[in-house]
């Protein structure tokens, strides 16, 4: 049997439904004020200020989009610190659905034929650590050379020196972040792997450089 509905639940109804709407709207016109207010007024105006609001203000669901907020706003720190330090031209991000690669320029952390960090590789080292060293994903480090030859007594081959080099990396992690040892590796890829032809001095710089691979890991790897 059906249940009428009298002319006052009618009515009644329909006040609430318009109450509700205007407050959705009053509500929304509210934070609209907030966030221009506060783009017009607050200073930090960063890439990973506008991440934070587009997060805070977009999404729907907290939990679904916890991981996206930690993972934007951990890219948008490195962003941040390569063009705060101009190394634009040294040190790149790629992203892709396995793992966050930096690419750094060997000139920018050692001397041509070493393996050990120089003064300014270490102090690039240690910005990119300050914001490495907030994850503890796996982390693989890479090193590369270009295909000129090397063979002096502390290294026979590319391979040994690309190796050494990514191992330095590695103990950089280890003794100055305190990065667990069992997620770090280090592997030695030579001139086996270029990024750009060896035919000018341009590639050959391109394909002389380390790689530190952050591996993404899945929900269930989490838990």
């Amino acid at each position: 049997m059906g249940v009428l509905k009298s002319v006052d639940a009618e009515e009644e109804d329909n006040g609430s439904e318009v109450g509700t709407v205007y407050g959705d709207m009053i509500t929304f016109m509210m934070c609209l004020f907030i966030m221009l207010f506060v783009l017009v007024y607050n200073e930090k105006t960063d890439d990973t200020f506008f991440v934070q609001m587009r997060l805070k203000f977009g999404a729907k669901d907290i939990e679904q989009q916890e991981h996206l907020t930690s993972e934007s706003l951990f890219i948008s720190k490195i962003a941040g610190y390569i063009k705060e330090e101009e190394l634009e031209d040294e040190v790149q991000v790629l992203v892709d659905e396995q793992k966050i690669k930096l690419l750094l320029n060997s000139p920018v952390l050692f001397e041509s034929g070493a393996a050990t960090l120089t003064p300014h590789g270490y102090k690039v080292m240690r910005g990119l650590g300050k914001v490495l060293g907030h994850v503890r994903n796996p982390l693989i480090i890479e090193g590369h050379t270009d295909n000129v030859p090397i063979h002096t007594e502390e290294f026979e081959s590319n391979w040994v020196l690309s190796f050494f080099r990514a191992y330095s990396v590695v103990k950089f992690f280890m003794k100055n972040m305190d990065y667990p040892a069992d997620q770090l590796s280090a592997i030695g890829y030579g001139e086996y792997r270029p990024i750009a032809v060896n035919d000018t001095s341009a590639g050959r710089q391109k394909n002389r450089r380390i790689e530190i691979n952050l591996i993404r890991v899945s929900e269930s790897e989490v838990n």
